[in-house]
């Protein structure tokens, strides 16, 4: 069965085949086995990947599935591949109508680098998002200029929230 995952900022198209204990998963990068099983409480596994024995817990709140795995919590989107092109549908239309910039990342905003109606070419950094110390510049995909700013610096923010809109540059 085919894919679209997201975690993170990072976005895979996946293939993945069960058979009995067997699990296959395809990114097109990279393909990965395991052989796995439910443990007693029915929301962790025992995978045995390459000889190795790793116990993932699995936990699905409607909306995300959250994987720990090596005491690491993971936000996981799990969703089908229809929706990622009505994803790319919709930001062809953003084009002729303009830009939302969202957070690709729960995180704090760090800066906002434009001001109410700026003029901002594409490639320009518009926010800095930081997540476990890591600071993410978010980039204006296509000019435009600022509209609304929905956000203010050392807010957080979720994956996904609103932090600048644009309108087409006329």
């Amino acid at each position: 069965m085919k894919f679209w995952s997201q975690l993170g900022a990072r976005e895979l198209d996946i293939e993945v085949k069960v058979e009995a204990r067997h699990l296959e998963v395809d990114t097109g990068e990279r393909r990965l086995e395991a052989d796995f099983v439910p443990l007693p409480d029915g929301e962790v596994y025992s995978l045995l990947v390459d000889g190795k024995v790793h116990e993932v817990a699995v936990e699905d709140d409607g909306a995300f599935i959250w994987v720990t795995i090596h005491g690491q919590r993971h936000k996981v989107a799990v969703r089908h591949p229809l929706e990622k092109t009505l994803r790319e549908v919709r930001r062809a239309d953003a084009k002729a109508s303009g830009e939302v910039v969202e957070s690709p990342i729960p995180g704090l905003v760090v800066a906002i680098k434009v001001e109410l109606g700026d003029v901002v070419p594409a490639g320009a950094a518009v926010a800095i998002v930081e997540a476990m110390k890591m600071q993410n510049e978010l980039i204006a995909q296509q000019p435009g200029i600022v509209e609304a700013i929905h956000v203010t610096e050392r807010q957080t923010v979720e994956a996904g929230q609103k932090l600048v809109t644009l309108r087409p540059a006329s």
